[in-house]
C-alpha cells in the first residue's frame, strides 16, 4: 500500500518536494516488502539451510556433547543430535517470549519429541554469561541469532569468554547472526581461540546472516 500511494499521490500535486517525498515513500515501502519476502523465505526454508550449512562443517564421530546457546525452539540442537550416536547434544535458553514468540520449553521439548532425538538431547534454564558447565566440556558450540540479544553489548564479550572456557582443545564453535559477526571473532581471538571466518551467508540464508567458525 505504501508504495501504491507513492506512485498515485504525485498526479495530484505538482509540488517537487512532495513528488520527491513520495518517491521516499516508495522506496520504504519497497523496502519493508523486500523484507517481508526475506523473513518468510528464511522462515519456511532459508533456516533450515543455514542450520546444515553449520552442521557440515563439522566432522562428525557420533559422541561429542555439543551445547546450543540459546537453542529457542531446538532447531541446532534437534540438528546436531541426529548427527549424534553416543554423544549429548544440550540446548540453554533462557527462554525469552521477546526474542521468539512462542518460546518455550516445553516447545523445545516437543519439537524434540517430533524430530526423534528426545534421548538425545537436553534442555536447561542457562544464561550465555555464566555458564555452569566445567571448563572443557563440549566438542562443538552452536549459536544462531541469540548473542546479539544479550544486553549490555559489553557482555555479549563475557558470553564469548565463556563459550572458550566450556569448549574442549581441538573443539570447534559456529555463531550465526543477522549481524556482522567481527566483535565475536575478535571476542575469540582474545580469549586465545583460532578464528577460521568469519563472513556472510546471505545467500544461504536468504536473509542477513553472518557465521563465525573458530576452534581451540
Amino acid at each position: 500500500m505504501t508504495a501504491v500511494a507513492g506512485f498515485a499521490i504525485p498526479t495530484f500535486f505538482d509540488n517537487t518536494l512532495i513528488i520527491y517525498a513520495f518517491y521516499l515513500v516508495i522506496l520504504v515501502g519497497a523496502v519493508f516488502f523486500l523484507l517481508g519476502i526475506a523473513m518468510n523465505a528464511y522462515a519456511l526454508k532459508g533456516k533450515y539451510r543455514n542450520r546444515d550449512l553449520m552442521l557440515f562443517k563439522i566432522n562428525w564421530t557420533g559422541n561429542e556433547n555439543v551445547l546450543d546457546i540459546g537453542t529457542g525452539q531446538g532447531l541446532l540442537m534437534n540438528g546436531a543430535a541426529k548427527h549424534l550416536t553416543t554423544g549429548k547434544s544440550i540446548g540453554i535458553d533462557i527462554w525469552s517470549s521477546k526474542d521468539l514468540s512462542d518460546n518455550t520449553i516445553n516447545k523445545t521439548l516437543a519439537n524434540a519429541a517430533l524430530e526423534g532425538v528426545k534421548d538425545k538431547i537436553e534442555i536447561r534454564n542457562e544464561d550465555a554469561r555464566s555458564l555452569t558447565f566445567a571448563d572443557n566440556s563440549f566438542d562443538v558450540v552452536l549459536s544462531l541469532l541469540c548473542i546479539h540479544n544479550i544486553e549490555p553489548k559489553a557482555d555479549q564479550e563475557k558470553a564469548c569468554f565463556e563459550i572458550a572456557k566450556v569448549l574442549k582443545p581441538n573443539g570447534t564453535v559456529l555463531i550465526g547472526d543477522y549481524i556482522p559477526t567481527t566483535d565475536y571473532a575478535k571476542a575469540f581471538a582474545k580469549a586465545g581461540l583460532t578464528v577460521k571466518s568469519s563472513k556472510p551467508y546471505f545467500t544461504t540464508a536468504y536473509v542477513l546472516m553472518w557465521i563465525v567458525e573458530a576452534t581451540k
